[in-house]
């Protein structure tokens, strides 16, 4: 439970047994420029996920994964 006695959202847990990537991994990954990383993850719609650590962005491999999932046309 969180302090306010409410449920803990998943938001709320991080399993840092998964290493953070940088953007620039994520460039590499995807084989797109760093700049584009960072724009899909501003995007109102469907962003890229990524975790905001003071002005630094880092994502999940798992997570880029699963949103690159939801980009494939059915």
């Amino acid at each position: 439970m969180n302090d306010n006695g409410s449920q803990p959202d998943r938001r709320d847990r991080v399993d840092l047994g998964e290493p953070l990537l940088t953007a620039q991994r994520i460039r590499k990954l995807l084989g797109i420029p760093r700049s584009s990383v960072y724009d899909y993850a501003r995007r109102k719609d469907n962003p890229l996920p990524c975790l905001e650590i003071g002005r630094h962005r880092r994502f999940f491999r798992s997570d880029v994964e699963r949103w690159l999932g939801g980009q494939r046309p059915e």
